[in-house]
């Protein structure tokens, strides 16, 4: 009985030892707009919030930091709207929105 006992003890310790481990790491998590020559004055509404200056987020220095999916992007200049679009910003992805 004790035999058996032993058996079944190292049996199970030699299977844990036996199965690899392994870590999986899906997509990233940053995504990025960036408003390339954009004239002081005009805003960025991003999802309804207003984000800053269009013209601090020239892709050089600065980028807005988004979560990667669908977002509504909308620029304002003078309380007047010159750009609404709905985009889609994949993950670890940079995406340029040129200011009409």
């Amino acid at each position: 009985m004790l035999r058996h006992v032993c058996s079944v003890v190292a049996a199970a310790l030699i299977a844990g030892c036996a199965y690899p481990s392994s870590t999986v790491t899906q997509g990233g998590n940053n995504a990025s707009l960036y408003f390339p020559g954009a004239a002081a004055g005009v805003r960025v509404i991003l999802d309804g919030r207003d984000s800053g200056d269009a013209g601090l987020f020239d892709g050089k220095k600065n980028v807005l930091g988004v979560n990667p999916g669908t977002h509504r992007v909308a620029l304002t200049r003078g309380g007047a709207t010159v750009y609404d679009q709905q985009v889609y910003v994949g993950a670890d992805s940079r995406m340029a929105i040129e200011v009409p």
